[in-house]
């Protein structure tokens, strides 16, 4: 697995920490964190190396990683979700089901 999707991967688990406990500091850096790898791999064509993470052990980093394939991959991406999107205990589950309703009211830019 190449470096960029490691700090994908990094960055997603932390901001998910971050996230529950509230540390909304530490969301915001690990979200520019997730940002930036987004665009480098989006610059180098390079998004669908994130569909590799859709049966990631953590939740958050399913989410993002389908949430920035939608794009690409859309109904493998909308499946991702959809199963997140039942799971219960997480933001992610939550954050899940609200991706998928934006994106299908055509609501998400990326």
């Amino acid at each position: 697995m190449n470096i960029e999707i490691n700090n994908f991967i990094n960055a997603c688990v932390a901001k998910g920490m971050a996230e529950q406990s509230g540390n909304s500091e530490a969301d915001k850096l690990h979200f520019d964190t997730i940002t930036s790898v987004y665009h480098f791999l989006k610059s180098n064509n390079k998004l669908n190396d994130l569909v590799e993470l859709f049966e990631h052990e953590n939740p958050y980093v399913r989410l993002w990683a389908a949430y920035y394939s939608l794009q690409t991959t859309p109904s493998k991406a909308e499946s991702t979700l959809e199963k997140l999107s039942k799971e219960k205990g997480f933001m992610a589950g939550f954050s899940a089901q609200i991706t998928l309703n934006e994106w299908r009211k055509g609501n998400l830019k990326f």
